[in-house]
């Protein structure tokens, strides 16, 4: 009998635990500025497409006109010069196969995007041409380690006066830059990883199932369209309320689509209408 005490407390506890884990580990943050995001589109690296390349000045300049927010990617270059450029690597839209971290501001200013006369642009730059006309959505490339890409990204974003919220994939740059932030909300990029055998880790484990939530704190989810429904997510949205955008939307029967299960999209390839319907499903209040 005592040894089923024993027994039957240690299960009792190790269960207890695990439900508060659950409970507890996946909550989001909240930011009351999220809300005015509800409904946003984002020109996904811009509205970039006949003859505009991605994350370039006319792909940006082309958004603006056209009323869309713009989501971009911010790195650092040799010489902590933070720049607008999604890979790690310049080879798949310059041909050049160094590391963006490799090269200094001059070298990367020799480079050409995507077969046209554009360069890759300065952070400060794309905020200088965008103004504060349309909101951006600036997600934040830093690897494991490192924090000095949002430490740079937020110094800069500090001093601009237009709208803007951050995302990143690293759960310690959405902390750093929510804590730097605090005017402006920060959230987590996410995907179902493990799908792809080559994501097949712990940490990604951790990651698509929002166990690192206690550490990031996100005001929003923005999520893999093509991996709904999946249960982590479902979760987030249902019992937290958690606030989401959809990625990558590409054709207005994907942005219908997404409408029961985000809250705003970021799109690319097409010219979605102006307005979003706020979705379907009882969500009305997660943003």
């Amino acid at each position: 009998m005592h040894v089923f005490l024993i027994i039957t407390r240690v299960i009792f506890t190790a269960a207890t635990v695990l439900f508060l884990l659950v409970l507890f580990f996946p909550a989001p943050g909240r930011h009351p500025g999220i809300k005015k995001y509800r409904g946003a589109k984002f020109a996904h690296r811009g509205l970039h497409g006949e003859g505009r390349a991605e994350n370039s000045l006319s792909a940006f300049s082309a958004a603006v006109e056209h009323g869309f927010g713009i989501e971009l990617d911010v790195r650092l270059t040799k010489d902590r010069e933070v720049v607008v450029f999604h890979d790690d690597t310049l080879l798949r839209v310059t041909g050049d196969p160094r590391r963006v971290d490799e090269c200094t501001l001059t070298e990367l200013r020799a480079l050409r995007l995507s077969g046209t006369e554009e360069t890759i642009p300065t952070f400060h730059e794309v905020l200088a041409l965008v103004g504060g006309r349309v909101p951006l959505l600036v997600e934040v490339k830093e690897d494991p380690g490192c924090r000095a890409v949002s430490g740079a990204a937020a110094k800069i974003l500090s001093e601009y006066n237009g709208e803007f919220i951050t995302e990143s994939f690293n759960p310690m740059t959405v902390r750093r830059m929510r804590r730097a932030l605090p005017g402006s909300a920060s959230g987590y990029l996410c995907d179902h990883f493990t799908a792809n055998p080559d994501y097949r880790a712990a940490k990604y484990l951790l990651i698509e199932h929002f166990l690192l939530n206690f550490i990031a704190r996100p005001a929003f989810i923005a999520f893999d369209r093509a991996a709904v429904p999946y249960a982590p997510f479902t979760f987030m949205r249902k019992f937290w309320r958690a606030p989401a955008f959809a990625w990558t939307v590409r054709s207005a029967e994907e942005e219908s689509a997404c409408r029961a299960d985000f809250d705003g999209i970021i799109f690319e390839n097409y010219l979605p209408e102006r307005d979003m319907c706020p979705p379907d499903g009882g969500n009305e209040d997660n943003i």
